[in-house]
């Protein structure tokens, strides 16, 4: 993983200063004590900023001003966004919790972190998973998570919820957990990590569903360009598009097509219709845009033979070929046309060379004579 969630840097709780399992009492009196700071022009630090705490990236965009706090306090006050946030944040619930947190607060998080590995229980699994994450090792902690979710779901539940005003299975909190990685660490780092089947029985359905709703929704938008260049012109494109509608559509959707191929297999129905309508979309690119943008054969050709390899019906292939012959023909009719009596540039290089060889030639001995005339020599 390369860099730290920023659910974990700017986490609500972080912004408080507090435990993700802090009552709202505790919250109101932290939020009072600085209160009391900022008025007077202090800064406010908390222990759980860690800024003693060596070879961790500790640094954000992280503040405690007013206006922080007050944001942070709203982003938990609803029961569901408070779930999502204590799931990144630490839990201190007990006397080894306290034990750990003093070391980690003196800037030993190894030791800290061996001191939690002692117990098996819901806070001190918790703590190793956002070290981990913190740590950017996200293969441990996606071992360390899969304990925790396993054996101690409910109790993590009751201890972020304390009103019990939510009602969620084990499952719940795993894919809240799952969704909430996926949309804050890229998706090949998540894979890259080699989670274990757990894991990918909850990443696989989120990454593909998350990844053909994007593809889709980039198809959808070239439709609407090409729309807008039929129905208005070329000069009414967003400049985003001047290189190429379809040149746009295969750079935004190649990386996310190729993470398809990874989570579900070649055959699923879901793929081969996105993949139909991603060669269909191209199709009608390179026709258009050689039409109305004057685009040349070459740029139709690229698009067209893209479209190839993503289609999966024959019918669609064969007319795909024929255009594809059909440009390639156009494009050789553009190409400078030679014969045995127009030589090459090649050959036209060579004969200038040897011409002004023969000129510095005739020069030389222009001036040897000269220089005998004169001189005698």
């Amino acid at each position: 993983m390369s860099s730290v969630p920023e659910i974990i840097l700017n986490n609500p709780f972080r912004v408080l200063g507090v435990y993700a399992n802090s009552s709202y009492r505790e919250i109101v009196a932290t939020i009072s004590k600085a209160t009391k700071f900022l008025e007077v022009g202090k800064q406010v630090d908390y222990p759980l900023d860690l800024p003693n705490v060596k070879n961790l990236n500790v640094q954000s965009s992280l503040t405690h001003s007013l206006e922080d706090l007050d944001n942070a306090l709203a982003m938990i006050s609803n029961s569901e966004e408070r779930l999502k946030y204590a799931q990144f944040w630490f839990l201190r619930m007990t006397p080894l919790d306290d034990e750990a947190f003093e070391l980690v607060f003196e800037g030993d998080l190894n030791l800290a972190l061996a001191v939690w590995n002692r117990e098996d229980n819901l806070s001190a699994l918790q703590n190793q998973v956002i070290f981990y994450l913190w740590k950017c090792d996200l293969k441990l902690a996606f071992q360390v998570a899969e304990k925790l979710y396993k054996k101690y779901s409910d109790e993590f539940l009751k201890a972020v919820d304390s009103k019990g005003t939510l009602v969620k299975s084990s499952a719940d909190l795993i894919q809240t957990f799952v969704d909430t990685l996926v949309a804050y660490i890229s998706t090949s780092e998540l894979l890259d990590s080699n989670p274990s089947s757990f894991w990918l029985d909850y990443l696989i359905p989120t990454i593909s569903g998350d990844t053909l709703a994007y593809i889709n929704a980039a198809i959808q938008d070239t439709q609407d360009q090409l729309d807008v260049l039929n129905s208005e012109g070329a000069k009414a494109l967003p400049d985003t598009y001047k290189s190429g509608i379809g040149e746009k559509l295969l750079g935004d959707t190649k990386n996310e097509y190729h993470l398809l191929l990874r989570v579900i297999s070649s055959d699923d129905p879901r793929l081969q219709l996105t993949s139909d309508k991603l060669a269909n979309m191209l199709y009608e690119c390179s026709i258009d845009e050689y039409n109305l943008r004057k685009f040349s054969p070459n740029y139709s050709i690229n698009l067209l033979q893209n479209a190839l390899t993503l289609s999966n019906n024959s019918m669609d292939k064969e007319e795909i070929n024929s255009k594809i012959v059909l440009f390639k023909k156009k494009a050789e009719k553009l190409q400078p046309e030679q014969s045995d009596d127009n030589p090459s540039t090649f050959a036209l290089i060579v004969i200038s060379v040897l011409f002004l060889e023969y000129i510095a030639m005739v020069f030389s001995i222009i001036f040897r004579v000269f220089s005998l005339l004169v001189y005698g020599r």
